[in-house]
């Protein structure tokens, strides 16, 4: 894990930024107050039902996790909020596939199972036991969602171009870059038996602004937090910086979602994956669909 000197927030302060810790944000069923919209954040019967738990399984180790094990720049710690009631065989899968993905290096990756309460509380626990710095970058990324594997070392180079003006008073209110374009991966079945069965895999293009998918805050350890704030609610009440370019989010579609989202209209599909250069290369983790 990163760990850098506080340091006194003046004139020096965005490259301050620029030496901050990175940690990246997944919840994995957690049962409790964290934005989700569906029924099963809500009811612990429906989150722990074993279908549900091994399609989450599923996608938490064939997309989220290989998108961070490639990641180009390594330099960040990944963080993995859980519920202290997550059924034994649920929590050995969780803790093989960390440990597969990681190297059994317990310095990159933490797995906390906790008792239902806000998600940001023991977030901010953690952060401010392990983080001795004046400032955090937090990355929330949910467990069926992955990122480009150079997603770190471009936000890297971003925040080395945020000025004073960007962060002036971020120590108090907290300040976010927000990747918009991106691709949407639809595992919906027809059988609503989740991931991998019914129909075949159909990625997409997507511009989603503020998506929970590589979201990033700029903040302090004890004060809010990426849990504590609506995505969408982000860019009404905070600083903020919208970013294109290239495609930097992988979204998924599937039965077990916890956010309600279907296919509109405006995404585009991507017709023959293998003339997506920009996808093959970045996205290497999809080649098996």
């Amino acid at each position: 894990m990163s760990s850098q000197p506080s340091q006194c927030i003046a004139v020096g302060e965005a490259s301050e930024i620029t030496r901050a810790p990175i940690l990246v944000v997944t919840r994995f069923s957690f049962l409790g107050t964290s934005g989700w919209k569906s029924d099963a954040s809500r009811d612990a019967v429906l989150l722990f039902e074993t279908a549900r738990l091994r399609s989450r399984l599923d996608l938490f180790g064939g997309i989220t996790l290989p998108s961070l094990r490639g990641q180009t720049d390594p330099d960040f710690h990944h963080l993995v909020l859980t519920s202290s009631e997550l059924p034994e065989w649920a929590m050995e899968e969780l803790k093989c596939l960390c440990n597969t993905a990681y190297d059994h290096s317990h310095r990159r990756f933490t797995i906390l199972a906790r008792p239902s309460a806000p998600a940001r509380r023991p977030l901010r626990k953690f952060m401010e036991r392990h983080f001795k710095t004046d400032h955090i970058v937090q990355v929330v990324l949910d467990d069926d969602d992955g990122l480009a594997i150079d997603f770190v070392a471009r936000l890297r180079r971003d925040l080395e171009g945020l000025g004073p003006d960007d962060l002036a008073g971020v120590s108090a209110r907290p300040f976010f870059i927000s990747y918009a374009l991106g691709y949407a991966l639809v595992l919906r079945s027809s059988t609503g038996q989740g991931y991998g069965t019914g129909t075949e895999p159909v990625i997409f293009r997507q511009r989603y602004p503020f998506i929970n998918a590589g979201l990033t805050m700029v903040g302090t350890p004890s004060g809010k937090n990426i849990l504590a704030i609506s995505h969408r609610k982000a860019p009404k009440r905070f600083g903020h910086r919208l970013l294109g370019g290239a495609r930097m989010f992988l979204r998924t579609v599937h039965d077990f979602n916890d956010s309600r989202v279907e296919p509109v209209e405006r995404w585009q599909p991507v017709v023959e994956k293998q003339c997506e250069a920009d996808l093959t290369r970045r996205f290497p983790y999809l080649e098996g669909l």
